[in-house]
């Protein structure tokens, strides 16, 4: 996967009611369009809301032999000079933008201060990333049927509607989280996951939303052992949290 977190896709895929379509708002933060494990929809749209991502995804979409070439003339491996080379590249879409994006991803060091660039990762020198060409074609193949938007998450969401509909919400945002938990339960089926903070909150959920949301939890090992807090308005195989007894 290019975007957002294997554990979480697996999750998703392995959670899923039947659907014909998908529809994933918050498609940046992750998606399970390139997921090896999910059935085909008739319909998918993901919608990315950040520029770069949403350029980047468009490239692996539609990118030719010539893209695979260029982009294997560049250096892949890990060091000061070249992570300075690929921080300063300017292209907003295309082979360059793709380089970009993956490599100062991969050996960057993301800064406290979200309008500072990244700091390279000495730790990493010498790493090869290159192996990333590798899954290219695969990738394109699972795009080839998915609608690429470069909306609102907001918008989408409200355009969700229909049993058939699966809505996969994986806000990062404070007030995108908000807003979707103001606006739920849908009446479609919807998978929504965020970190849960802590048990008292996750107790809480299950109280507010009583039988109308299946409240539940599960660990991610990559991102750092994260537990996240589930909300489906169907069954699935994950184990639910009941309320706690004079709670």
């Amino acid at each position: 996967m290019a975007f957002g977190d294997l554990g979480i896709a697996k999750q998703i895929a392995e959670n899923a009611p039947k659907y014909k379509r998908i529809v994933e708002p918050f498609g940046d933060v992750g998606t399970i369009a390139l997921y090896p494990g999910k059935k085909k929809p008739k319909s998918h749209q993901v919608n990315i809301q950040d520029e770069t991502a949403f350029a980047v995804m468009s490239f692996i979409k539609s990118h030719t032999a010539g893209d695979k070439k260029r982009l294997k003339g560049f250096d892949w491996t890990a060091a000061p000079e070249t992570f300075e080379a690929a921080l300063a590249i300017t292209a907003t879409e295309g082979a360059e933008l793709y380089y970009r994006f993956f490599y100062v991803k991969k050996f960057g060091v993301r800064a406290k201060d979200p309008e500072q660039p990244p700091t390279y990762d000495h730790l990493k020198t010498g790493h090869d990333m290159k192996a990333i060409l590798y899954s290219l074609p695969v990738q394109r193949v699972g795009l080839k049927k998915v609608e690429l938007t470069n909306d609102d998450p907001l918008a989408v969401l409200g355009t969700i509607s229909g049993s058939d509909t699966f809505a996969i919400l994986v806000p990062k945002k404070p007030e995108h989280i908000e807003a979707v938990e103001n606006r739920l339960p849908l009446s479609s089926p919807f998978f929504y996951a965020k970190k849960s903070m802590s048990n008292d909150d996750l107790f809480e959920a299950v109280a507010r939303t009583g039988d109308q949301v299946k409240v539940s939890q599960f660990a991610v090992s990559s991102i750092m052992m994260a537990s996240m807090e589930v909300h489906t308005n169907y069954d699935n195989k994950l184990t639910a949290l009941e309320p706690i007894e004079g709670g």
